[in-house]
Order: C-alpha cells, then structure tokens, then sequence
C-alpha cells in the first residue's frame, strides 16, 4: 500500500513544520513549506528577534545588550538620572545662577559655588585663595579711558554724548588718525552753550620765529586741535567741566606738517554749567576717519 504521505507525489506538512502564507499554502496542496520559520522557535527570556541578513525570513534571537542603556547617572556639575521610565538630568551649574552676571567659582576639587555680580566699576581679582569683586587701587596719575567715538565720513562735526560725569573732575581729550578736506582749526564747545569763551594763546610757523599772539572771545575755545589733509590732531586738558563752576581748558596742538604751525592756547568757560557732552566742529571743510577719546584722571 503507498505511503499516504507521498502519494501522487505530495508531501503533507508535519507538526514539525511550518508554512509561510496562509491560506494560500494549503489551498495549492503539495506547494513546498519553507521551513526557515523554525529558527523562530525557542529563545530564551528576554533575548530580542534581530534580522541576520537582508534575506527574506532569516531572523535569529539574539540577548537585548545592543544600544541598551541600563541607568542614567549624574556626574560633577549634573543633577537627576534613573534606570526607567523618563529620565531628566539638570545642569546643576546653571541652576545655581540667581542673577544677570552671576558667574560660577569653584570650591575645592568637584565643587562649586556661585559668585554673584559685582558692582559697577569693580574688578575681578583673587583674595585669601578665593576669586572675588574689588574697587580697583585709585592713582593720582592714573588715566582711565571714558569714551571712544569715531568720526564719520566727511562731517563738519561731532558730539560726543556721555562724555563727562561726577566720576572724575579733570579730563584729557585725544584725537588722532582721520583728515580734513582742507588745513582748519578745530574748535571745542560745551554742551549748547555758545558764549562766554574766554581764551589767549600763541602760535609760530616751523618755517619762522616769529611767535604770534592770539585771543577769542564768546565762540567756543576755537582751537582743541588741527585738521589737513595729512592728519586730523588734538589733545586737550579739561577741569571741572561736570562741576558747578567754570570749565578750564588747556590744549596743545602739533599738526605734524613742517609747512604749518604749533600752538598752545587755555582759556576758560565763565559759567557754572555742569557738562556731560561736548562738540568738535571744523572751522573749515569737513573732516573723515579718526578717533575721539576721552580719559578720566584719578581723583585720589
């Protein structure tokens, strides 16, 4: 009798196999069962089921140790972690900061702690070990820079705004680089104030010794600096100019031209106006390029 398994060549799927697309495997009786579905079985607990290959049906199990993270600890500077569920880990750095310009200190080996800003004026330094805030050493001869401002391009003049302050009584007032459109003196006002200049002076040419006297009155102290077409200079003295009393003015100009002349001119300002900005404005064409500077002298 023939094996009822195998007859008319077809072959009857065993418990022991499986098939791949069901029902259509069993409605065509004899179509082959791929049996590559059998590596499925088995596994032990808590393996994963990986592909192998690209192949259709070659999976494999494999242990859940690839990209797995276990726990989340927090290290120096970080606060939080876990081993479940959602972990949120704080930068404890940041947290720490209370205030705009708070900065970070550190404390020992793997501490910290906050430094909190200091006042205006102040320097960072180190005292007793410890990095902190101090009032910089005042000195008589000291400068300090107030102001920077850069001229424009072909203007007939500048204000410089924020200038003075009850920080400092004397200041030192610099100009260099830029040029003039034409040879000019530069003159200096305060504020909107427009007379009570009083002003004497002398000037000589390099080319000659004769000295020249000169004086102004009521128009602004008419020569802080000098302007050509080779360099634009000034550097000025200025006293009291923030205090209730009259502003004194002190300048010394070098236009740095053998063809041109030097000078030296003081007056005062006969008011007792409190000042914060003055004007430099060309007597002559324009001016291009150049830095203004203010310097504040050390009161103590």
């Amino acid at each position: 009798m023939a094996n009822p398994t195998t007859n008319f060549g077809w072959v009857m799927p065993t418990s022991s196999s499986l098939v791949t697309n069901l029902p259509a495997d069993f409605n065509t009786f004899g179509q082959a069962v791929d049996t590559s579905m059998a590596e499925l079985k088995g596994g032990t607990t808590g393996q994963i089921l990986s592909k192998t290959s690209a192949t259709d049906m070659d999976f494999t199990w494999i242990t859940n140790d690839v990209g797995d993270i276990t726990a989340v600890t927090a290290g120096t500077g970080i606060s939080g972690g876990g081993t479940s569920g959602a972990v949120t880990v704080t930068n404890s750095m940041a947290t720490a900061i209370t205030t705009a310009g708070d900065l970070i200190k550190g404390t020992g080996s793997g501490t910290f702690d906050r430094l909190g800003i200091g006042s205006t004026g102040q320097v960072l330094t180190v005292a007793a070990g410890a990095p902190a805030w101090a009032t910089p050493a005042s000195s008589s001869a000291g400068l300090t820079l107030v102001k920077s401002q850069t001229i424009g391009s072909a203007v007939s003049s500048v204000e410089v705004t924020s200038a003075f302050s009850s920080t400092y009584d004397n200041y030192l007032i610099t100009l260099n680089g830029g040029v003039a459109s034409a040879d000019t003196n530069l003159r200096l006002t305060f504020g909107s104030t427009t007379a009570g200049y009083y002003s004497v002076g002398y000037y000589m040419f390099y080319n000659s010794t004769t000295i020249t006297g000169i004086k102004d009155e009521n128009i602004g102290f008419t020569t802080c600096g000098i302007g050509n077409t080779n360099t634009l200079m000034a550097q000025s003295i200025v006293q009291n100019p923030n205090l209730a009393k009259r502003t004194i003015f002190q300048n010394n100009s070098v236009p740095g031209s053998s063809t041109l002349n030097t000078l030296n001119f003081n007056g005062f300002l006969d008011n007792a106006t409190q000042y914060t900005a003055f004007t430099i404005t060309s007597s002559v064409g324009t001016m291009t390029g150049g830095t203004i500077r203010v310097y504040g002298y050390q009161n103590s």
